[in-house]
């Protein structure tokens, strides 16, 4: 990866990890039809993760003054070019994510080349969207297109676009420093700190993961579940810390890592007060 920015990566999620590079080959047909309550199905990741990686080298361009102000037809041009697919393949086989797709024996030369292998860095790019937001990938895209420029992410809100660095803007996010910015979580209860031995927990409230992870993206902030996994493999445990910016909010444990995870969910969402505030 000599020359290459860091591959953003979603810690501790192996479900979606095994989901998005696992070819429909090895899945059965209610597989590929069936919407979890996370982010529904590759197809949807893929989706997602075309239209982000469009906007995100449509807006590197947009803002970048190297060559001075691209005309539209310019724009249009380099993006063309930067989203080939002999460049997201070359992408492909430089971040070594050919080896990770899983496919059935007949399949697996067609999935790890073109066009079929640009659809798996596509519904990567969509996870890391759901996960940690367009800042996140803006700052990946523009460092794999021009390794020597200072990444300008797109404005959040309706005020003069100000050019950000990446550790600018996730300091902003991360650190609980008075007055906090605009969307932050509020205040953890005085009787249930992150880590408590004595953790409040869901009271049941029915918040999906779809909707826990819409709405803290909708606020800014990046969601992390973190899983692991004890006891034999007939009969395994399983705990999910979610986690936002870092910090820790829910935590869930059940017998399926889908299970504690949205029990993680539930629980973050208590804590954070958004079933009060929306």
């Amino acid at each position: 990866m000599a020359g290459l920015p860091p591959l953003p990566k979603i810690e501790g999620d192996l479900e979606i990890l095994m989901d998005v590079f696992t070819h429909d080959s090895l899945k059965e047909d209610d597989e590929l039809t069936h919407m979890n309550d996370d982010y529904g199905n590759t197809a949807r990741l893929r989706e997602i993760g075309e239209r982000v990686l469009d906007l995100a080298v449509t807006f590197h361009y947009y803002s970048d003054r190297q060559d001075g102000v691209l005309a539209a037809d310019q724009i249009v041009a380099r993006r063309r070019e930067a989203l080939s697919d002999d460049r997201i393949n070359h992408w492909m086989d430089a971040y070594e994510l050919k080896g990770k797709i899983k496919a059935a024996p007949s399949e697996r030369q067609a999935a790890r080349s073109s066009p079929q292998v640009n659809d798996f860095f596509k519904k990567y790019v969509g996870a890391i969207y759901i996960r940690q937001g367009m800042g996140v990938i803006q700052t990946w895209i523009s460092r794999l297109l021009n390794p020597d420029a200072e990444p300008v992410l797109p404005p959040e809100g309706r005020g003069t676009p100000q050019p950000q660095r990446q550790g600018s803007l996730l300091q902003d996010r991360s650190m609980a420093s008075p007055p906090p910015p605009p969307g932050a979580p509020p205040p953890m209860p005085m009787g249930a700190p992150p880590g408590s031995s004595h953790p409040m927990h869901a009271s049941g409230n029915g918040v999906s993961l779809s909707l826990m992870n819409q709405t803290a993206m909708q606020k800014g902030f990046a969601v992390n579940y973190e899983a692991s996994q004890t006891g034999p493999p007939h009969a395994p445990t399983w705990s999910v810390r979610c986690l936002l910016n870092g910090t820790e909010y829910g935590t869930g444990t059940g017998t399926s890592q889908k299970k504690a995870k949205e029990l993680a969910a539930q629980e973050a969402w208590e804590r954070l007060g958004w079933g009060r505030s929306n």
